[in-house]
């Protein structure tokens, strides 16, 4: 009878260095393809990002910065090339514009270079505002900005307009600024999407409802709050009651009306934004609402409040009935 023990056994023990040969060719190429990859622009870039880089700040600050800012894949990868591959000290402290995606190489370059954007107009856009402010905003800031033009290709974008403090090159003309504030909306929205599809709201609704609790609320902990009071009057068909519908409706902040108007003539004004006279939500949103706001109409506080009032000290107060809000009335505003 032949002895094969130590043959199986010679066979096995080839088989064994052969799998962790292959393991550790296959981990060498998914590494190799990995770091390959980190030297791509990123996929998520979107309109033109900046780079702010201020006295003081660090090699390692300011790669990690462009991580973050989505301008390149890896800051581990842009500290390593501008570490060895340039003269860190050479780098200018300023802005540094990316209107396109750059690999990590280009944007090592850019800043050996000290490229510098000398030029860039500060566009600071309030969570809340309507399309015609932002026009306002951007026509003094803009030299060559239309309002018209701003005007006419947004329309039926209120609400798609993200709010946000723009960088941007004193040359930006009206399309130039849509196409930042959309792809800035599809920036912050993404992430939220998967959460949207399991709630009984729409994207367009969650934006109706975000403007109008950016307008009732003013923090966090109300906004949520605010939230859910409203969806709570939206369920049974209740009429929402929110001031600044009219306010949207009239084109005037409510606080420059005289004394008494809003409630003796303004909530009685014929409007399908009129959410005293008509239940659900207005037609379309009534500004441009920030992700605070939105993420509050995605996520309000449950309760069984249906009223709520800012009292004169700033506070907000809440009731269950019709006699509790008019209490908190009695008691907070006269």
């Amino acid at each position: 009878m032949i002895e094969t023990t130590g043959i199986m056994r010679g066979t096995g023990r080839r088989r064994g260095l052969t799998s962790f040969a292959l393991f550790c060719i296959t981990t060498l190429i998914l590494s190799a393809l990995y770091v390959r990859l980190q030297f791509n622009p990123p996929e998520a870039f979107t309109g033109t990002q900046s780079l702010e880089v201020s006295p003081g700040m660090s090699v390692r600050d300011i790669a990690q910065e462009a991580a973050n800012a989505g301008i390149v894949r890896s800051g581990t990868l842009l500290y390593v090339l501008l570490t060895y591959s340039h003269d860190p000290t050479q780098i200018f402290a300023g802005t540094y514009v990316f209107s396109e995606p750059a690999s990590v190489f280009a944007v090592a370059q850019k800043l050996a270079d000290q490229d510098i954007e000398n030029e860039l107009v500060t566009i600071t856009i309030p969570e809340g505002v309507r399309l015609t402010q932002i026009a306002q905003t951007a026509e003094v800031a803009l030299p060559d900005f239309d309002v018209d033009d701003y005007l006419i290709n947004t329309l039926g974008l209120e609400g798609y307009l993200f709010p946000e403090t723009y960088f941007v090159p004193e040359t930006f003309l009206a399309q130039d600024l849509i196409d930042l504030q959309r792809a800035t909306y599809e920036e912050n929205m993404m992430p939220l999407r998967e959460q949207i599809e399991l709630s009984p709201l729409s994207e367009y609704e969650a934006l109706i409802l975000a403007s109008i609790i950016e307008r009732e609320a003013n923090d966090e902990e109300s906004m949520k709050m605010v939230s859910g009071i409203l969806q709570n009057r939206l369920k049974i068909g209740m009429a929402l009651q929110a001031d600044a519908s009219i306010e949207y409706t009239i084109g005037t902040p409510l606080n420059e009306l005289p004394p008494g108007q809003l409630a003796s003539e303004l909530r009685e004004t014929e409007s399908p934004y009129n959410t005293y006279l008509n239940t659900g939500l207005t037609p379309t949103p009534i500004g441009n609402p920030g992700l605070m706001a939105i993420k509050a109409a995605l996520n309000p506080t449950p309760s069984d409040n249906f009223f709520y009032i800012t009292g004169n000290d700033g506070e907000f107060y809440y009731a269950e009935t019709l006699k509790g809000h008019n209490q908190n009335i009695a008691r907070y505003l006269r």
